[in-house]
């Protein structure tokens, strides 16, 4: 009996077909491993393209010379940094978030005189209530906005569940979802009436699956920590709310949909320890690298792409990491 792997068949559907079953499996288990390794070295080469031969792109000039950024949440953390490396690329600033926002307009002024900075003070935990939106729209309305980070997400955690705040619920969903879907859908009709200029729209969510291959084949692929339900099911709202909109777009205008692992930031200095963090500096660098260069969901930085992928080869670790980062 003839078991040997024979490419050719392949090639030919008749051939295989007169191959004996043991003959037909082994033939097939070569494929599926081809098939795999294939797909390792294509996720390989688009992995170190994105991440280390990207070049950084003209932005200002790509979307345009005295054009407004709209970021919320910019008083710390990725925000202020956006609205810090905007800037000093030239962008006229619009800072909407709580009443530190001032500090960072002051800090701004400080480094970059020469762009302008527009302060609406918000809280996102009050966008359910009518008429929230509507400063929103009269600068839209006013100002030649290029881009709109979506950066607002409003953190909580609880244990157990079913004691937690209604209030702290209502708001994190509100934060959490209702904010990006107005902005984008705000936007869009401006951004399609701008003329010689591209248009941007950066939305920061979260990591909510991971690839599967190999050992990992029986995992479920979805990413889910425990004891953040609310905040975990509104980032995962706002990731397929960008995916749909990315898909829909995509032919006009820059769309990233950024998914971060560990980023160290002023109210996140507990994840020092945590594997393949990130200071919040240069993971925005990143996030603009990527801005023209790519389109659709990323990681933006190469240790939480990778930290996915290698669940892949740990499996049996994963429910217990997940927990972990929980507590």
């Amino acid at each position: 009996m003839d078991i040997t792997f024979n490419f050719k068949n392949f090639l030919s559907l008749k051939k295989f077909v007169n191959l004996s079953f043991k003959s037909k499996v082994i033939h097939l288990i070569v494929l599926y491993v081809i098939f795999e390794v294939l797909i390792l070295l294509y996720k390989s080469y688009r992995f170190i393209q994105k991440h280390f031969f990207y070049k950084k792109l003209n932005l200002i000039e790509r979307y345009g010379e005295n054009s407004w950024v709209l970021i919320t949440g910019p008083s710390s953390g990725q925000g202020k940094q956006f609205a810090l490396q905007l800037a000093k690329r030239g962008f006229n600033i619009i800072l909407v978030g709580s009443e530190r926002c001032y500090k960072i307009q002051k800090l701004k002024n400080q480094l970059y005189s020469n762009v302008k900075t527009v302060v609406l003070v918000k809280n996102f935990c009050d966008a359910h209530k009518n008429n929230f939106f509507d400063d929103f729209q009269k600068i839209v309305d006013k100002y030649d906005v290029s881009l709109l980070i979506n950066n607002i997400g409003h953190r909580t955690a609880w244990v157990p569940y079913h004691e937690m705040d209604p209030v702290l619920i209502r708001n994190t969903i509100s934060a959490g979802t209702i904010v990006q879907s107005r902005l984008i859908h705000m936007v869009i009709p401006k951004f399609m009436k701008r003329k010689n200029n591209k248009c941007g729209i950066i939305n920061i969510t979260a990591q909510c699956m991971h690839p599967n291959f190999g050992l990992g084949l029986g995992l479920s692929n979805e990413i889910c920590v425990p004891f953040l339900s609310v905040y975990e099911a509104s980032n995962a709202y706002g990731f397929y709310h960008a995916n749909s909109i990315f898909k829909e777009y995509k032919d006009k205008f820059d769309l990233l949909t950024i998914t971060p692992g560990a980023v160290i930031t002023e109210n996140t200095k507990y994840l020092h320890n945590t594997l393949f963090n990130i200071d919040a500096k240069f993971f925005v660098d990143n996030c603009l690298r990527l801005l023209g260069n790519y389109q659709g969901h990323t990681c933006a930085y190469w240790g939480h792409s990778f930290s996915s992928f290698m669940i892949n080869f740990i499996p049996m670790c994963k429910e217990y990491i997940l927990e972990n980062v929980g507590k």
